[in-house]
């Protein structure tokens, strides 16, 4: 019997085996090459169907989708995009509850993670860093340090085309994916320091 996972996985696979690669790359920034498609991720390039499943599925989601273009430059929160208050809960819980509680104490150090990431400041909140997730798919993490009275919190912004790439719930699976990248990045750092 497949998992939810696996059967998501194939039916990706299978519906973007029906459309032309070469289209499929200019609509999204990705390259294809001797049949397998290659993709921009967090500023390393990745090979599919290298990639564990909530990866995987994500990657094959962006490349299936209608797409936006490249993005604008003009921000929004999770709340905005379609059909985002089913998930919302989730979404904070595995993307922005995870960023304040691990670099609250020290919101430098999501600045210096996100740069490792191929990020850059965004001057939101106390710190911020834009990184580029997926190649027209760029999130900024948000912190604020909090003080005597409020604990830190965090945050997470899409770029206004994001909607147009990802559904609600990939959009809470990306910013989670993220978050847990910077926080890798920064463990990472520590131990290296």
């Amino acid at each position: 019997m497949k998992t939810g996972y696996a059967s998501a996985v194939e039916l990706a696979w299978s519906r973007l085996a029906a459309l032309p690669p070469n289209a499929v790359c200019r609509r999204c920034g990705a390259r294809w090459e001797e049949g397998t498609y290659y993709l921009s991720w967090l500023s390393r390039e990745v090979a599919l169907p290298q990639g564990k499943p909530p990866e995987l599925i994500l990657w094959l989601h962006y490349l299936l989708s209608e797409g936006a273009g490249p993005p604008r430059g003009t921000w929004m929160s999770y709340r905005e995009a379609p059909g985002a208050r089913f998930y919302e809960a989730k979404f904070m819980q595995r993307a922005t509850r995870p960023l304040a509680a691990h670099f609250g104490g020290t919101p430098e150090r999501l600045a210096a993670a996100g740069a490792r990431l191929g990020g850059a400041a965004a001057g939101v909140g106390d710190v911020s860093v834009t990184v580029p997730l997926l190649p027209y798919l760029p999130l900024t993490y948000v912190l604020w340090s909090g003080d005597e009275e409020f604990e830190p919190s965090g945050g997470v912004l899409f770029d206004r085309t994001a909607s147009g790439w990802l559904c609600a719930e990939d959009l809470a699976v990306a910013a989670s994916l993220g978050a847990y990248a910077l926080i890798a990045e920064d463990k990472k750092s520590g131990r290296e320091a």
